[in-house]
């Protein structure tokens, strides 16, 4: 397995990536209907991902991947999403992003089970920390509506079911090839949701156009491609809690880009993401498992 190291260009592409976004999407809300915009953005990341493959021939990836690449697809772009969206609105921004992003627990304990990592306290203990973490840094209360909450948490699940997966029956394919038809996927099933159920209309200004196309080429397109990469690259429960410093540097856009407040409670949050981050990241990787081959030499 390879080092953490290798991959810290990447997580700092995609906290520089995502975190911005946080801002980009508060901003797309006033033009778009969310589930509308997330439609798009992944349509627009898909058709440049498949212009890539096409370019490169590789259009069509091998025939025994592609359930596998279709399950993934909607799982993490569009069944997590589309259940995200409808929990905001009982359950608030804060406290929806909190919940979904318990994520990390459940890939460490699936991966545990799916893929043979190691659970240990230090990990355990260091996602937690980054939960309470985000938790703080939201500003969330423990009040609201349980059904939804309980969704969110459903929603969370599904996209570490989703890691495992790719992990596990994604190995041996082309990345840039599954990334393209994951979003394609997740794009078609959206688009017949958003024509079967009509989302309302959108105020086309150039600063709508702005924020799509930020999503679908560079938050959608090539953020997905490099997530794809690091959870390849590195232990899927580490991965995952790596991504918690998303939310935290989403705040921080949110007060370099909008001007918003610098209060106690969201430094004590994103010291405690970046503490709980640290103690998962700096821990040992598990050995890669043994294939018959290394048992039988």
């Amino acid at each position: 397995m390879k080092n953490n190291k290798n991959c810290v260009p990447q997580l700092l592409m995609i906290y520089l990536l995502w975190g911005f976004n946080w801002v980009v999407i508060r901003t797309a809300n006033n033009y778009f209907p969310p589930i509308l915009f997330v439609a798009l953005r992944f349509t627009i990341g898909a058709l440049a991902l498949l212009v890539l493959c096409a370019f490169r021939k590789k259009l069509l990836p091998p025939k025994e991947y592609l359930p596998w690449i279709a399950i993934t697809g909607l799982l993490t772009m569009a069944v997590n999403n589309v259940m995200v969206q409808f929990a905001t609105i009982p359950l608030g921004s804060g406290m929806t992003s909190v919940i979904d992003y318990t994520m990390p627990l459940w890939t460490t304990l699936f991966a545990a089970v799916a893929l043979g990592e190691k659970l240990t306290v230090r990990k355990l203990a260091g996602t937690v920390v980054a939960i309470v973490g985000l938790a703080v840094l939201m500003n969330v209360s423990i009040q609201g509506n349980f059904k939804w909450a309980m969704i969110t948490v459903g929603a969370a699940m599904i996209w570490a079911v989703s890691n495992i997966l790719v992990k596990a029956k994604l190995k041996g394919c082309d990345m840039i090839q599954y990334t393209a038809w994951q979003m394609a996927f997740a794009a078609i099933a959206l688009d017949v949701f958003v024509l079967a159920f009509p989302q309302g209309d959108v105020d086309w200004q150039p600063l709508a156009w702005g924020t799509l196309l930020y999503n679908g080429l560079l938050a959608s397109s090539i953020a997905f491609f490099i997530w794809n990469y690091v959870l390849t690259n590195m232990e899927a429960g580490k991965a995952s809690v790596a991504m918690m410093a998303v939310p935290a540097v989403g705040v921080l856009s949110g007060i370099l880009v909008l001007g918003e407040p610098m209060t106690p409670g969201r430094a004590i949050g994103m010291i405690a993401i970046i503490a709980g981050i640290l103690i998962v990241l700096t821990g040992k990787d598990s050995p890669a498992p043994k294939t018959p081959k290394d048992l039988n030499s």
